[in-house]
């Protein structure tokens, strides 16, 4: 009996003819494309277990590398359930930076130098976290916010996995000046002391590197000691990791890589994917084989995802194909609004039987407070993977919230302090000294009309006193309304945002989340404590894991995981593409357009049998394009329903309960008539023009809509008049 006969009547599992191929080919380098699906893990599991049982090769000989902890533990946990029984041999399976720190940590104590790591932990004794925050704040004689630590620590990551010299700091792209003087402060800071060097994660690639290059000893051991090398997810690894496995795999390169470099969507870690695209130039001798056949989705979801990601042209040709039977059809739906996107998803998520099967994705973590808000006031439990809550210590939520403090008690200029620059009261850092100095427990608004100021400022202290005060009895939707437009809040988040280069939409989109959290919530007390429900909802979500809860995600997160019914969501242009995207192809700069690809790709391959792709025409008032993706995935499914109604597709169906009254038909569109609209109430037409029409209502003034959404959705109801 024959390996592959023994594995199938021991495990179950039956390959292929080209996994086959990939399990038995053992001497010199192989690149083995596997599209999603398609049973990758396995596969090189299994060419483990052909090495161990059939080529004899001692496990200590074999390095099995992989992406994430994660990854690791699964391979290892897989190998044992195929192979447990068969062998008793231990196989190294690894990430790249466990293997690195083996290496450094060798290398150290041959040299008789100790280090210390800054990174691995909230008590490590000192963070990298802190260091940066303070060089960044002598630098710049200002505290970092969340998003620029945030920017300050890819930045960092980025030019070493990149392998950038200093004289190439200056083509990374960043919005804070001097991020390159910070990088170099940095360095020097951990090597003031040769003996006892500081190390993040990144630098024990670096020194890994470093140390194989030139230390021919170890080089020689690590290389004699590992006869085989296979690296999962290697579509991910950074310049610096595809160095350090070039080096540990020679001379004999029998090396085989795994990867599918139309999953490329870590650029901005430093993965590089033009290193898989040039694998044969680097190993000429090297054996391509492609693993297409996708054992996960159906047909419609297939053979879509195929023609989409042939949008990009720097990639090696793949026709990914299934024999599972075919099933639903994909749908796409378009509402008018963003809200009724919200609203439709957790319909759908409160009619399914089976949410733990369900998975929600979108692009950006900001996406995601919203619909946690959404699910949470609808009552129900979910688990969010890899949870974010910069929001919740986002500067403009510490102000919005510092502002309300200040109408509960506007003696506290402590609290004014903070705020006296972000509105219109026009305060000087004289007069802000004085009070700091002369406080006498009364309103600071008092206290300052007796300082000396100008004829205009008087009046201005006044309107602002007034407002805070003002503040206090209006409910948190009106409150924050009042801060952003009358105090003038707003203006200023526009200005911060030109001068410092900071992203307004994304600034005035913090805003907007707090508008929406602050709906319907009495007073300005239960919206400071909805916002700290939601922090604690989602950072206990991780609790769910493993119940039968809808998964939240983002679509880098879920890279490598499935489910039987995928939403996603957002799908509009400035979020994927995003408008830094959509500027470089501008400036042409193809690279990131080309990953924002991949990205959506990866979010459709995690379908089994069920597909929903959503976006919408509004966004807190504002006109949004839905995204470019998203039509070429329209004309590709129609296309295909035309031709041999292969791959399904349906409009979207209303998100809501469409009244009897609604108007579905153009004609009884009428100009001058009365209708009734589902969220602005009466209002009376006065326009109808090709595909838009306009109604003037009373409560919101004038709107555009376009007519096919209302007459779909049953926006609109007739109503006498």
């Amino acid at each position: 009996m024959n390996f592959f006969d023994k594995m199938q009547q021991h495990t179950g599992v039956s390959l292929n003819d080209v996994q086959k191929q990939a399990v038995r080919y053992s001497d010199g380098p192989l690149l083995l494309l596997a599209s999603p699906g398609s049973g990758k893990t396995t596969t090189l599991n299994m060419k483990i277990g052909y090495l161990l049982l059939v080529k004899k090769i001692p496990a200590k000989a074999i390095l099995a590398i992989t992406f994430s902890k994660a990854s690791a533990q699964d391979m290892a946990q897989r190998f044992d359930q195929f192979f447990g029984k068969l062998t008793h041999e231990k196989v190294h399976f690894s990430t790249i930076h466990s293997f690195a720190f083996q290496v450094v940590r060798e290398y150290f104590a041959k040299q008789r130098i100790t280090f210390q790591l800054v990174e691995g932990g909230n008590d490590v004794p000192l963070h990298k976290k802190i260091i940066l925050r303070n060089i960044f704040t002598e630098i710049k004689d200002t505290n970092p916010t969340e998003d620029e630590m945030d920017e300050l620590l890819t930045y960092i990551s980025y030019v070493k996995n990149r392998m950038l010299s200093n004289k190439q700091l200056s083509t990374v792209k960043s919005s804070i000046s001097g991020i390159g003087d910070m990088y170099k402060a940095y360095e020097q800071f951990k090597a003031q002391n040769p003996q006892h060097p500081l190390l993040d994660f990144d630098d024990m690639l670096t020194y890994c590197l470093r140390i194989l290059q030139e230390d021919e000893q170890i080089r020689t051991k690590y290389q004699r000691r590992f006869e085989y090398i296979l690296t999962d997810e290697s579509q991910d690894n950074s310049v610096i990791q595809h160095e350090i496995i070039t080096i540990l795999a020679k001379p004999q390169n029998n090396l085989c890589v795994v990867a599918d470099d139309d999953q490329s969507i870590f650029m901005w870690r430093g993965s590089d994917v033009q290193k898989l695209l040039e694998f044969e130039k680097n190993y000429p001798q090297a054996k391509i084989l492609t693993m297409t056949q996708n054992y996960r989705s159906t047909p419609e979801i297939v053979k879509t995802a195929n023609d989409f990601i042939k949008r990009n042209p720097k990639r090696y040709t793949k026709e990914m194909f299934t024999e599972n039977q075919s099933g639903e059809s994909i749908e796409i739906h378009n509402m008018q609004r963003y809200e009724l996107q919200l609203n439709y998803v957790i319909q759908e998520i409160e009619n399914r039987s089976n949410p733990q099967e369900t998975a929600i994705l979108y692009r950006n973590n900001s996406s995601a407070i919203r619909l946690v808000d959404k699910l949470n006031k609808a009552g129900l439990p979910f688990y969010m993977k890899d949870v974010d809550l910069k929001f919740f210590r986002h500067w403009i939520v510490e102000d919005i919230i510092n502002f309300m403090r200040l109408s509960y008690n506007d003696s506290r200029v402590d609290i004014l302090e903070k705020v006296h620059t972000k509105m219109n009261a026009y305060i000087t850092k004289k007069q802000m000294m004085y009070l700091k100095n002369n406080n006498d427990k009364t309103s600071v608004f008092d206290q300052l009309q007796t300082v000396r100021h100008a004829d205009y400022q008087e009046q201005a202290l006044n309107k602002t006193k007034k407002l805070i005060k003002k503040i206090n009895i209006l409910d948190p939707e009106e409150a924050i309304k009042i801060i952003r437009k009358n105090l003038g809040y707003e203006k200023s988040i526009r200005n911060t945002a030109e001068h410092l280069g900071f992203n307004e939409e994304g600034l005035l989109g913090v805003l907007n989340q707090l508008e929406h959290i602050a709906i319907g919530l009495p007073n300005l007390e239960a919206f400071a404590k909805r916002l700290k429900e939601l922090e604690e909802i989602m950072k206990t979500s991780w609790s769910n894991k493993g119940r039968d809860v809808v998964t939240l995600s983002t679509l880098h997160s879920a890279k490598g995981l499935e489910y039987d019914t995928v939403y996603m969501i957002d799908l509009v242009d400035g979020i994927i593409p995003s408008k830094d995207d959509l500027k470089q192809q501008d400036e042409g700069n193809s690279e990131p357009i080309e990953e924002a690809v991949r990205l959506f790709y990866v979010g459709m391959t995690r379908a089994r049998k069920h597909l929903e792709l959503l976006t919408y025409h509004l966004k807190d008032d504002e006109h949004v394009e839905e995204s470019q993706f998203l039509k070429q995935v329209r004309r590709l499914v129609k296309g295909k329903e035309l031709v041999k109604k292969e791959v399904g597709y349906r409009e979207s169906k209303p998100a809501r309960d469409v009244p009897v009254n609604a108007i579905t038909k153009k004609e009884d569109l009428q100009l001058n008539s009365y209708v009734e609209h589902h969220v602005f109430g009466k209002g009376e037409i006065k326009e109808l023009s090709g595909q838009a029409i306009g109604v003037a209502f009373e409560s919101v003034g004038y709107k555009k809509f376009m007519i096919d959404i209302c007459l779909k959705q049953g926006f609109l109801c007739n109503i006498e008049e």
